[in-house]
């Protein structure tokens, strides 16, 4: 993996930098329609039954709180070594193929997730991070922030008792300015009720690829080229789901739905769900 001195833009000094009030404990005051907004969102986080709806419903409420261009919220799956494992992204705002590059191209050059203490639950701003003049010049700026249009991001870390359990990331543009105080403080409340909820929904850690079923299915998936979202498809194709059904659990509308499922049959080289269980029918699932 790669290492954080080896990183020629990385800041050694990150730690001496001011970190955002609300990770100490400095009361920043939020007004009463805020308050009722986040209210709201906590709500429908913890009414969620299970981790996409979980996902949707801290993206589409985040989206009134705190403006931003593109959002992710990721997992990390339980394992043995420090290093994260991350799995079962969601995205709003970016297309699928952005998405997919993040995870297999970027993150792991990602300039800020080495400042990150993943098992607190705590915000912060990219450029409290790394010198702005060096993050400019790095790899998942100029190829991917860039062209998305986006030039400010910050993160919240998700986690329970010590344990880490996701992130949630924001971007927006330049002319928008970075992310304030108020808005990390608002970002803090709800990474702190997401990562509730996902120690409900996984009182033992998340394991979403340990089994020897998924990983036949991982194995095809990645046999045949299927991106992160058509995926997710698949997989709810594979559970009987209609496209309506489909939409409305991954929060995109039936005519996107339907382009990942025309583009998974092309992929498989069938042309309707019969011909895709035919193609599945020896993947335990």
């Amino acid at each position: 993996s790669i290492q954080a001195e080896n990183m020629a833009y990385w800041v050694p000094q990150w730690k001496g930098r001011p970190m955002p009030p609300c990770n100490k404990q400095q009361t920043i005051e939020l007004d009463s329609t805020t308050w009722t907004a986040l209210n709201e969102l906590a709500l429908a986080i913890h009414a969620s039954h299970g981790v996409d709806k979980l996902q949707k419903e801290t993206l589409e409420g985040t989206t009134g709180l705190v403006p931003h261009r593109i959002a992710m919220f990721d997992l990390i799956e339980a394992a043995g070594s420090d290093a994260p494992r991350y799995v079962h992204p969601a995205s709003s705002g970016m297309d699928d193929r952005a998405l997919s590059d993040y995870y297999n191209r970027y993150a792991a050059m990602d300039y800020t997730t080495w400042s990150f203490d993943l098992h607190k639950v705590g915000v912060y701003r990219d450029l409290d991070q790394v010198e702005v003049e060096r993050r400019d010049a790095t790899p998942i700026y100029r190829k991917w922030m860039e062209p998305q249009g986006v030039y400010f991001g910050c993160t919240s870390t998700l986690a329970h008792n010590d344990s880490p359990l996701g992130s949630i990331t924001l971007f927006r543009e330049r002319t928008a300015g970075d992310f304030t105080d108020t808005e990390l403080a608002i970002l803090l409340e709800v990474a702190r009720h997401a990562s509730l909820a996902l120690a409900n929904l996984y009182p033992r850690g998340i394991k979403l690829t340990q089994t020897e079923d998924t990983n036949q299915l991982n194995a095809f998936i990645a046999e045949h080229n299927i991106q992160p979202r058509e995926a997710e498809v698949m997989r709810l194709m594979l559970d009987g789901k209609t496209n309506k059904q489909m939409a409305n659990e991954l929060f995109i509308s039936e005519s996107t739905v339907k382009k990942h499922v025309n583009a998974i049959y092309r992929k498989l080289g069938v042309s309707n769900r019969l011909g895709l269980m035919t193609a599945t029918q020896n993947i335990p699932r």
